[in-house]
């Protein structure tokens, strides 16, 4: 297990779009801290002996992510208190990629200063719009000026690997509105943008108003054209790195590297064993568990061969490495994959002859390309 994820459930309001496990300051009897802090503390100490020497290279961690909810509610002290078994010191190096998910309204310069000397490297903040309108809509609680303020704070702070969040495909959002976030954030120093496609189920409120495909894929298109106009890779479906800045710590999950999660709600997954499972998605419920030092274990499953095969489609083509010509040899791929270069959807690789990979058009219709070669 040479990546961690930990989940922080806290947040200053629970958004309406999201589907993570979080729990919102209006629901005041579950947010305890405390009842937090030392069930977490608990399934550390579970985890200290299988997770090896922490002074051995097998002992370290390559990534770390603090995710959530809103990890940057928790003060650093209380994160070093919680952590405090697994010697999380000893398990970095200065190679290790440490990120912290931030939102705009909780984070200040003292604060941020605080999180860097506790290791914290790379920050992921939501700012997933800048329009205020739309802002409202999302039932964000910040503005367009703390986007801002908390980013000048961040860059003050010393960290200078820096991620944000946008939402695209947002009820009234045109593709002028993502396109003049995206100039505004630039002017920044940030590394990575993450831009996903707003997705609700069909008995929200807000699932009737949203764009339809066509416009749908024009945002995509959009946002594909500006990033990599201004020197990003889009290296994955939503994602768009500087050189050498891709988001280790999620590459991890996409080329089916073990993980541990930590934290209630959180997914490991072993590779070696092809075994995954998943914690409750209950504060209390999760803690219960760990004061009768028991498995806060919710379910776990083993994958059997195709579940394989199918999760190594899906992984290889969300990714812009893209997959070996070999995987299409076969008489029932190799005329689909045609159809899909054809389509525009697949192309062969610019650097590698020997690969092919997903167009810009084929990331925004992926589902459709995942159906069409993984089945086949």
């Amino acid at each position: 297990m040479r990546s961690l994820y930990v989940h922080f459930p806290f947040c200053e309001s629970k958004c309406h779009y999201c589907d993570f496990y979080s729990i919102g300051a209006e629901r005041t009897g579950e947010t305890d801290p405390l009842l937090f802090e030392g069930a977490l503390q608990a399934e550390c100490r579970q985890w200290t002996t299988a997770l090896g020497n922490p002074e051995t290279e097998l002992g370290q961690f390559d990534t770390i992510f603090f995710g959530g909810g809103t990890p940057s509610m928790t003060p650093p002290e209380s994160m070093l208190r919680a952590l405090a078994p697994l010697d999380l010191p000893k398990r970095v190096n200065d190679r290790t990629e440490w990120t912290m998910e931030a939102n705009p309204s909780s984070v200040d310069r003292k604060r941020l200063e605080e999180y860097r000397a506790l290791g914290v490297n790379r920050i992921s903040m939501g700012v997933q719009a800048l329009r205020p309108d739309l802002l409202l809509a999302l039932g964000r609680v910040h503005s367009r000026d703390a986007a801002f303020r908390a980013l000048d704070a961040i860059f003050e702070a010393g960290i200078t690997n820096v991620s944000v969040d946008l939402l695209c495909g947002v009820p009234n959002q045109q593709v002028a509105d993502v396109e003049r976030a995206m100039e505004e954030l630039i002017r920044y120093p940030i590394t990575h943008l993450s831009c996903y496609l707003l997705t609700l189920p069909k008995t929200h409120r807000m699932f009737k108003d949203l764009p339809n495909e066509d416009e749908q894929l024009a945002h995509l298109l959009a946002i594909d054209r500006f990033m990599t106009s201004q020197g990003f890779e889009h290296y994955e479906i939503s994602n768009f790195a500087r050189p050498g800045f891709r988001a280790r710590h999620n590459l991890a999950y996409w080329t089916g590297k073990s993980y541990l999660g930590l934290g209630p709600s959180a997914h490991s997954f072993d590779a070696e064993e092809s075994r995954r499972w998943k914690n409750f998605s209950s504060l209390h419920k999760y803690a219960e568990k760990l004061k009768k030092n028991e498995s806060v274990q919710e379910w776990e499953e083993v994958l059997t061969a195709d579940q394989r095969d199918l999760e190594k489609w899906m992984l290889a083509l969300r990714l812009s490495d893209g997959f070996p010509r070999t995987w299409v040899e076969d008489e029932a791929r190799e005329g689909k994959s045609a159809g899909l270069v054809r389509a525009g959807l697949l192309e062969k690789h610019p650097e590698h002859e020997d690969r092919l990979r997903l167009t810009a058009r084929g990331f925004a219709l992926s589902d459709q390309v995942i159906t069409t070669l993984a089945t086949a």
